[in-house]
């Protein structure tokens, strides 16, 4: 009997959970085409990476996902608030589409949580 560490026994884990959730993501196109059963969007939730410190050099979605970190949940408008705090010289407008942008892509992708209320979304992770 060879000796697995419990690092490689990690490494394969990861790597079949990544193929067991394409798998998923298959079979959930699958029943959509065919109209049945769906499974929410959140089962496929993917733990993203949070920077440990803010920077204006952060890309948008590193800065969104720093800001929601440290606000715990939130929509749009209270993540553009922690925003501002961390980086005044932010032009609002601007970011307030870029963030609808980023915050819809994140959602797709899966790497924040969300909940619907009313007519917005409250994100989490």
């Amino acid at each position: 009997m060879s000796n697995v560490t419990e690092e490689e026994v990690i490494v394969f884990l990861k790597a079949r959970r990544e193929e067991l959730l394409k798998e998923l993501e298959k079979v959930e196109t699958a029943l959509n085409a065919l109209g049945g059963l769906s499974i929410p969007a959140n089962y496929f939730y993917e733990e993203p990476e949070i920077p440990n410190s803010y920077s204006e050099k952060l890309k948008m979605d590193k800065k969104i996902l720093f800001a929601l970190n440290q606000i715990g949940s939130g929509d749009k408008m209270d993540i553009l608030a922690q925003l501002k705090i961390l980086e005044p010289s932010l032009d609002v407008e601007k970011l307030e589409k870029s963030i609808a942008v980023r915050l819809s892509y994140l959602k797709n992708k899966n790497m924040i949580k969300w909940d619907k209320n009313g007519r917005s979304l409250t994100y989490h992770f």
